[in-house]
């Protein structure tokens, strides 16, 4: 009966290290997973909740002018890694600094020159929240980002919602958590299939005979 050698016990060995390592590494992105959701998405997350306290508490527009040039730098940032060259980055930064250029005049027109005297509280908010729609969609399109579409998206939605926020205001903060909860779930689902895109480098064990 023959005794088994050295080398064949240390390759045994390195093999069962490999197959740990490998379920350690496939174990990693699920255990993740919500880190990476929120490290992704924690910038849009932050552009609507910001807009949306706006639109619950009625700040003033004081408030809302702090946001265009936040909302703007987001989508400088967000948008970067979507193009390569360096003239398609400063084509970026020319677009973005001119939506919410445009947006900072509208909202100059609209408070100065005696307009303001005709707006009350609330259609102060109503109008900052449609200006701050458009202008998010339009840089979310620009910056070629669909989460910023989509947070401009639900802030045109939730305009309407200002009228059932006095009875209800739970209502805007449950839809807005589902918006939340559907897109982290299109992250997911869209990491799925990149996962499932990429070749496997694992290590290949041969099957004893």
């Amino acid at each position: 009966m023959g005794v088994p050698t050295n080398d064949g016990t240390a390759i045994v060995e390195n093999r069962s290290d490999q197959n740990n390592e490998a379920a350690r590494q496939a174990d990693l992105p699920h255990r993740s997973i919500l880190f990476r959701w929120l490290l992704h998405d924690a910038p849009f997350i932050i552009m609507l909740i910001l807009a949306l306290a706006g639109l619950v508490f009625r700040l003033p527009v004081s408030y809302w002018i702090i946001l265009i040039p936040i909302f703007g730098i987001i989508s400088i940032v967000a948008g970067w890694s979507h193009f390569e060259t360096r003239q398609a980055h400063l084509a970026l930064v020319y677009s973005q600094a001119l939506n919410w250029g445009a947006l900072m005049l509208a909202v100059y027109l609209l408070y100065t020159n005696g307009v303001h005297g005709v707006l009350t509280s609330n259609a102060d908010t109503l109008v900052m929240m449609i200006l701050l729609a458009l202008g998010t969609f339009v840089a979310g399109v620009r910056a070629k980002v669909w989460q910023i579409c989509a947070v401009g998206a639900v802030l045109f939605l939730a305009v309407p919602g200002l009228g059932w926020l006095d009875q209800s205001p739970l209502l805007l903060t449950a839809a807005t958590l589902v918006i939340i909860t559907l897109g982290g779930f299109a992250w997911w689902v869209s990491e799925g299939y990149k996962d499932a895109g990429k070749p496997s480098h694992g290590p290949s064990i041969a099957s004893d005979r």
